[in-house]
Formats: C-alpha cells, sequence, structure tokens
C-alpha cells in the first residue's frame, strides 16, 4: 500500500469511512431511509481528492457495502424500492475510484537524454542515471571536460534540502517520484545547449553558457519552480525545497574546482536556512 500523510489519511479515508457508518445507521433508524443511502455515494468521492486509487477504492467498496445491508434491514420486503438509489451510490463509487486514478501521478520514467550528453555517455549505460535519464557524476564530468563551447560559462550545484525526510516519512517510492520531478522542473527550464547532471543521490549539477548576469534569471526560474511548488506524489503532496550554489566558470580553472567553489556557495545557502539561491560572482 502507498503511504499517506496523516492529515491525508484522515480526510481521505478514516472520516468517510465514519461517515458511510454513520449514514447507515441514521438509515436503518430513519423512517425515510432513501436520502441518507444516497447521501453514502459522497463519502468515496470525498475520498477520491485526498487519497490514490486503492484507498478510494476501499471507501467505494465500504458505501456500497453499507448501502446494501442498510437497505436490505431498513426496506426489507419492499427492497427493489431501494434499487434505484442503490445504483446512485455504486455509480458515485465507480466515478470517486476513476477520479482518483485520474489524478494520480504517473510512475517514474526516464527522461530523454539531451543532446549534447548523449556523446558522452549513450556509449556507456553505467554513465546514466537510471532514475532521471540524466548523466550520473561520472558522465558529467565527462560532459564538463570535453565542452568546447565558447563564451562565458556558470556552474550550480542544486540540493534537494530535505530528502532523506522525504524518504524516511514515505518511504523510497516517493523519494524517487520527488527526485524525478525535480530533475524534469531543471531540465525544463534550461535551453540548448544547458545541460543538467544527477550529481550525487540528492544533489543536480548544471551547466549553463552565459555569464552570471545572463543566467541568473534561469536559475531564480529553477529556485521559483521547485521551491514554490510541491511535488504530486502517490502520497499526496510533498513540498521541495532546494538551495542552489552558483558560480561563473573561469576560462582555464580546473572542473573540480569550480564545482568546489559551487559547493561552498550551496552550503553558505544551507547555512542561511536553505530554499533559497546563492550566487558568488
Amino acid at each position: 500500500m502507498p503511504r499517506l500523510g496523516a492529515a491525508d489519511l484522515v480526510r481521505g479515508l478514516v472520516l468517510p469511512l465514519l461517515v458511510v457508518l454513520v449514514l447507515a445507521i441514521v438509515a436503518v433508524r430513519s423512517e425515510v431511509p432513501g436520502p441518507w443511502l444516497a447521501f453514502m455515494g459522497a463519502a468515496p468521492l470525498a475520498a477520491a481528492m485526498f487519497v490514490p486509487p486503492l484507498y478510494a477504492g476501499i471507501v467505494a467498496l465500504a458505501a456500497v457495502v453499507g448501502a446494501g445491508f442498510a437497505a436490505a434491514a431498513s426496506y426489507e420486503e419492499h427492497f427493489y424500492d431501494a434499487l434505484p438509489v442503490l445504483v446512485g451510490v455504486i455509480i458515485c463509487a465507480g466515478v470517486a475510484v476513476l477520479a482518483s486514478a485520474a489524478k494520480a501521478p504517473p510512475r517514474p520514467r526516464p527522461a530523454a537524454v539531451p543532446a549534447e550528453q548523449k556523446a558522452a555517455v549513450l556509449g556507456d549505460p553505467d554513465l546514466v542515471d537510471e532514475l532521471t535519464g540524466l548523466a550520473t557524476r561520472e558522465g558529467g564530468r565527462a560532459l564538463l571536460a570535453e565542452d568546447a563551447t565558447p563564451g562565458p560559462k556558470v556552474v550550480a550545484i542544486i540540493d534537494c534540502d530535505h530528502l532523506a525526510s522525504v524518504n524516511d516519512s514515505f518511504g523510497r517510492g516517493v523519494g524517487d517520484t520527488f527526485v524525478f520531478a525535480v530533475a524534469g522542473r531543471t531540465r525544463y527550464a534550461l535551453t540548448e545547449p544547458d545541460v543538467v547532471m544527477r550529481w550525487d543521490a540528492q544533489q543536480f549539477l548544471v551547466l549553463l553558457h552565459a555569464s552570471m548576469d545572463e543566467a541568473r534569471p534561469t536559475l531564480e526560474l529553477i529556485t521559483e519552480k521547485i521551491n514554490r511548488n510541491p511535488i504530486r506524489t502517490d502520497s499526496g503532496l510533498v513540498p521541495a525545497t532546494m538551495t542552489v550554489g552558483a558560480v561563473p566558470w573561469a576560462d582555464g580553472e580546473d572542473v573540480e574546482a569550480a564545482v568546489a567553489r559551487a559547493r561552498r556557495a550551496l552550503y553558505r545557502g544551507k547555512l542561511d536556512g536553505g530554499a533559497c539561491l546563492v550566487v558568488d560572482a
């Protein structure tokens, strides 16, 4: 079963099941049980707003079974009079499961490797990160070492502030969705020939072919896209915050030296509380 946050678990599973139980009891004791049975169809619809299909299905099944038993107890020999209401509950239950499935995020699939990375990494699968489709640290080093694009460049490191706690709270599957989403949001903010690589478990390295003044709006866009928009996962929306450290890559400077300066800028941002962009010009 996918793991849920406590709030979504209460709103999407516990409360709807309690509502089904209460409505079933009221319907059995009421002289006019029809409306109370009809209201039971709303429980799975409400659950679908907060939980993945598996949990929505549990609530839907409970609503159908509860409505059936309550109708049998209320209508007795006139059970057929309750069939229109029961059909309505079944329809609501089915719609709820379909709606929950429609909003569930797709399973992560590897992203296409940018053209600039293909020459460096396609010949060796070990240089491609299986989850994101980006170059690994080894592939990224080869890419940086072979980059011959003229003009100024900027190296930036993006660090997922709370990936460890996401894995601990929701499981590695949700953590993988988290990482995949960060990679995708970063990729879509870049233009050719800029590239992003997965530098380690929770860090990405970005190479921008621009001056720092030209690259800063792109870095600010990446930071904003990630920090202001929670990531949708099987366990609901998970807040994402990133700290970014960026430095200009001087002509003739060693790759490792530029990366080390970017990491120092990143750590300054971490010391300031994270979820920010630190530029060392």
